[in-house]
């Protein structure tokens, strides 16, 4: 038995006392089709809100009995694509709650997010919750406006390449690395040999270079922040919610109900601004959503390896990350 397979099987001895509610569609491989669930408010006008919430990637992932679960990309992609067809949307609400993620699946939901807003013109607000660092808030700058709860942690505006090396290890109990390669830098970054000048400075020029886009992105997306002092901040600290706003990396401090008003009192909601619209999350398959802080966990797709312990997720390979992971 596979140590991983080991691992999922004690863990799950731990929790034989408690009681686990059915999975629909787990293990079917199929994919159903989205459903609108009702949070609060009885308008015709609607409040779309989709949930950012852990590492932002691309890829699926496997669910403990089979079956895959589609990337935040894809289904951040398909939300918006139904609030680009439903005339009843008057604004979106991103509830972020997220470390950051990958360069890549970052920078997409970004330019997802403009693309729809430059279609659709209605308000985009982001609603930063535990965390909003790094990558997340790369993603919160293509929106109108950014709250964060008063106990938020954000910031981390900068890049990670992670890495181990081991030779040295390796040498001492008579390992050593055979790898044929067809140039000195293909096994850049390789744990099994020593990293050299030329290696180096090939990575540091690529780190360099994706913190001069996130740089950028953070200038466009806040423009009434001072860029000296934008240059000074913006070496990977974090900041509480009160340090983010004296600095101008986001708009107001309040709770749920304060980033749904921020909505409607923007100048691009065109529905009633004294009326009650609907907060609506969509899901795949038929799970009750009974609070907006439950809102974004689908049954269908929440059993999985990573549900049970982190230890039993796959390690990613190596990637460039806008990630605060200390």
């Amino acid at each position: 038995m596979s140590r991983r397979l080991f691992l999922a099987f004690g863990i799950s001895f731990l929790f034989q006392s408690c009681v686990f509610a059915t999975f629909p569609g787990l293990g079917s491989g199929l994919r159903q089709d989205f459903e609108e669930k009702v949070i609060s408010g009885r308008d015709e006008d609607k409040i779309l809100m989709i949930p950012i919430e852990g590492v932002i990637s691309d890829e699926t992932k496997e669910s403990f009995f089979g079956g895959s679960v589609e990337s935040m990309v894809s289904r951040v992609k398909e939300a918006l694509k139904y609030a680009e067809r439903d005339n009843n949307v008057k604004g979106v609400l991103l509830k972020i709650n997220s470390p950051g993620g990958t360069v890549t699946a970052s920078d997409i939901l970004y330019e997802e997010i403009l693309k729809f807003k430059r279609k659709k013109n209605i308000p985009v607000v982001a609603g930063f919750m535990d965390t909003a660092a790094s990558g997340a808030y790369y993603i919160s700058m293509a929106s109108d406006s950014i709250g964060a709860h008063p106990t938020t942690v954000t910031g981390s505006i900068g890049v990670v390449l992670g890495g181990v090396n081991v030779k040295e290890g390796l040498d001492k109990i008579g390992v050593k690395d055979q790898s044929i390669t067809s140039g000195n830098n293909k096994t850049i970054g390789s744990p099994l040999t020593e990293m050299g000048p030329e290696q180096r400075k090939i990575l540091q020029s690529i780190v360099d270079g994706l913190f001069d886009r996130f740089f950028t992105i953070v200038k466009r997306g806040r423009p009434n922040a001072s860029e000296a002092r934008l240059k000074t901040i913006c070496d990977g600290r974090i900041f509480t919610a009160e340090q983010a706003k004296n600095e101008g990396l986001i708009d107001f401090i309040g709770y749920f109900d304060d980033f749904i008003l921020q909505v409607m009192n923007h100048p691009k909601y065109s529905g009633n601004r004294n009326g009650n619209p609907r907060l609506v999350v969509l899901q795949r398959g038929r799970g009750k959503v009974d609070n907006v802080y439950q809102a974004g966990i689908d049954p269908s797709k929440a059993f999985t390896l990573g549900n049970l312990h982190p230890i039993l997720e796959p390690m990613p390979s190596s990637k460039f990350l806008y990630l605060w992971n200390p």
